[in-house]
C-alpha cells in the first residue's frame, strides 16, 4: 500500500497537467441531493466491449475511501474507488475532492486539480473493498493526492468527492495502509505558518499493481 500511494501520486505528477487553482467550496445542499437521486446504470459490460461504450459511472453505485502517508517532501495519498453496482461503469477526469472537519466544514485549504491533455476512460469492474496486511484489495480505480503545508488545528474526519461529468456527490471515509477504517486521514507538514496549504487532486486512473 505505500508503495502504491507513492506510485499513483508520483507517476500522476509525471504526465503533462495544467493546474488550476480554487478555495475549497461551502458544503452544498444540491450535491447531497445528488448523491441520494443518482442510480446504476444496469448495462452488463464484457472485457472485450469498447470503453466508450460503457456506461458512466454514477455515485450511488460507488463506494470511496482515502489514504495516505507522510513522505520527505509532501503528504501523498489517494482516493480509492469500489464498484458497488451490477455492471461496470467507467471514469474520466479530476474528482473534486474536498476534506471536512467533524462538523461538516471545510478544511482552510487551497484546492488545485491537475488535468491531463486527454484523461484516460478508465473502466471500473464491478467488485468491493476488502482489507489486507498487503494493502487494500478491490480497488477499481483511484485519483492520487497531493497535500503541502497545513498548520491549523483541524483535523480531516471525512471527505467529499464529486465525480466529473455531472456523477454526482460520495461521502466517503478513510483507512490506514492495510485498508482498515480510521477516523482521520492524517495532515500534510507545516513548512510555513504563513504560507498556504495546497491540496492537489489528479485525474482518475488505473490502480497500480
Amino acid at each position: 500500500m505505500l508503495r502504491l500511494l507513492l506510485a499513483v501520486t508520483l507517476v500522476s505528477c509525471g504526465a503533462p497537467t495544467s493546474v488550476t487553482a480554487t478555495r475549497s467550496p461551502a458544503p452544498s445542499p444540491s450535491r447531497s441531493a445528488a448523491l441520494a437521486t443518482n442510480s446504476p446504470t444496469a448495462t452488463v459490460a464484457s472485457p472485450s466491449i469498447d470503453p466508450a461504450n460503457v456506461p458512466q459511472c454514477v455515485a450511488s453505485q460507488l463506494r470511496a475511501v482515502a489514504a495516505g502517508i507522510q513522505t520527505t517532501d509532501f503528504f501523498a495519498g489517494a482516493v480509492f474507488v469500489a464498484n458497488q453496482g451490477t455492471a461496470a461503469c467507467t471514469l474520466r477526469g479530476n474528482p473534486e475532492v474536498v476534506l471536512l472537519t467533524a462538523g461538516g466544514a471545510p478544511l482552510d485549504v487551497r484546492s488545485a486539480s491537475v488535468t491531463a491533455s486527454a484523461p484516460k476512460l478508465v473502466v471500473v469492474p464491478v467488485g468491493e473493498f476488502r482489507p489486507d496486511p498487503a494493502g487494500l484489495l478491490g480497488i477499481g480505480a483511484s485519483a492520487p493526492l497531493r497535500w503541502e503545508n497545513y498548520c491549523e488545528d483541524a483535523l480531516p474526519m471525512s471527505f467529499r468527492m464529486t465525480l466529473p461529468e455531472a456523477g454526482g456527490v460520495i461521502e466517503g471515509t478513510f483507512v490506514d495502509i492495510a485498508g482498515k477504517p480510521v477516523s482521520t486521514l492524517g495532515v500534510a507538514r507545516c513548512e510555513d505558518a504563513s504560507g498556504p496549504s495546497t491540496f492537489t487532486v489528479y485525474p482518475f486512473q488505473e490502480p497500480v499493481q
